[in-house]
């Protein structure tokens, strides 16, 4: 009888343990996709800031070896309304909701020289945030959409 008992149990416990690794690889692997779509997002956000940058200021190197200060800021609409981006790229997880990005625009450029010449002494850099409908980057500030 006590045989029996133990054979129940361990089955029991086998089971469980089971459901229990299951249930685990599978968070894992939903909380991975999530951030790969983020990822993908971020991604997006920086090629078109960089498209942006690029096409704002054709002389300056994106970069990050000099102190920047703070320039000018980019939102999900303005990259869209300027054909940086397509709003389906920002679409979350759930395929329902989208994604906002707040992109930061840093710039130094040596002001001591010519507007001409300065191409040689200027740099731009970004940071992108994002908000989704259950995640927010630290950082991010809503300008409305």
């Amino acid at each position: 009888m006590k045989k029996k008992i133990l054979i129940i149990v361990s089955i029991i416990l086998v089971i469980i343990l089971g459901i229990s690794i299951y249930i685990v690889l599978y968070s894992n692997n939903q909380n991975n996709k999530v951030q790969e779509r983020y990822k993908e997002i971020r991604e997006s956000a920086a090629k078109a800031a960089e498209w942006h940058l690029k096409a704002t200021q054709p002389y300056c190197v994106i970069g990050d070896t000099k102190e920047k200060k703070k320039y000018s800021h980019m939102n999900s609409n303005f990259f869209i309304n300027n054909g940086y981006i397509k709003k389906e790229e920002l679409l979350d997880v759930d395929g329902v909701s989208y994604c906002d990005i707040y992109v930061v625009d840093y710039r130094y450029i040596d002001e001591s020289i010519s507007f001409e010449a300065y191409g040689n002494d200027c740099e731009v850099n970004y940071k992108v945030y994002i908000k989704c409908k259950d995640y927010k980057d630290k950082g991010y500030i809503d300008w409305g959409n």
